[in-house]
């Protein structure tokens, strides 16, 4: 073969392998990973995740409410009768009781404590007594289970000093009266009758606030 056929057949392989070269660069690529025909995958480079703190609040602590407690009352005492009834100012009762008044309305929800009370079976004129709260109540019961249709109770608050009327009372049969009383500081007594019952009980009671407020110390 002569030297220009030589320097032909050298030449169209040069051009057939740049022709490949170009069709085909990933053999290139591969040629600079050492694996030949090696697709290069860039995975690219994720920026770290933004965390959000998480702020806990204390919890804030709930004022608690003020109870009111009852105070702790001492023990209510218990008023007699009179022996010298016929010494007061005054000891009969009125003919009529119309002129003293029926039972008053107890007002609901109202804490009440009892300093005092009066428990007997029979009538008559208690020992004087003083009361040293502005407002106070008289809660009457009257029990007339042997002859209910006879029971009649009446009562009546006097002052001492001249035995005029301060309030009164009227139960016929038997069953409960409640009277409320604005008279402190002052001498008094009751003068009390009874027929056909079988016993009666009193209460004097006043408001919470004023057995705090004027309680003798």
């Amino acid at each position: 073969m002569e030297t220009g056929d030589i320097l032909t057949v050298a030449g169209g392989l040069i051009i057939v392998l740049i022709i490949a070269l170009v069709a085909n660069p990933q053999y290139l690529a591969g040629g600079m990973t050492g694996t030949p025909g090696e697709v290069l995958t860039v995975i690219p480079t994720l920026p770290p995740p933004v965390v959000t703190p998480i702020l806990v609040q204390s919890p804030v602590p709930t004022a608690r409410p003020t109870l009111t407690t009852m105070p702790t009352p001492v023990d209510p005492y218990r008023i007699f009768y009179t022996d010298k009834p016929f010494s007061y100012p005054a000891y009969k009762l009125p003919d009529t009781m119309a002129a003293i008044g029926e039972s008053d309305i107890r007002r609901t929800g109202q804490e009440s404590i009892t300093f005092a009370y009066i428990e007997e079976t029979r009538g008559g004129l208690t020992q004087v007594f003083s009361v040293p709260y502005p407002v106070w109540m008289l809660n009457i019961t009257v029990t007339a289970n042997r002859t209910p249709h006879l029971g009649n109770f009446r009562l009546a608050l006097c002052y001492a000093s001249n035995g005029t009327i301060v309030d009164g009372v009227e139960i016929l049969n038997q069953g409960n009266a409640y009277k409320k009383i604005q008279t402190s500081n002052t001498n008094l007594y009751l003068i009390i009758s009874t027929v056909g019952i079988d016993r009666y009980h009193i209460d004097l009671e006043t408001p919470v606030a004023y057995y705090n407020q004027y309680s003798p110390k």
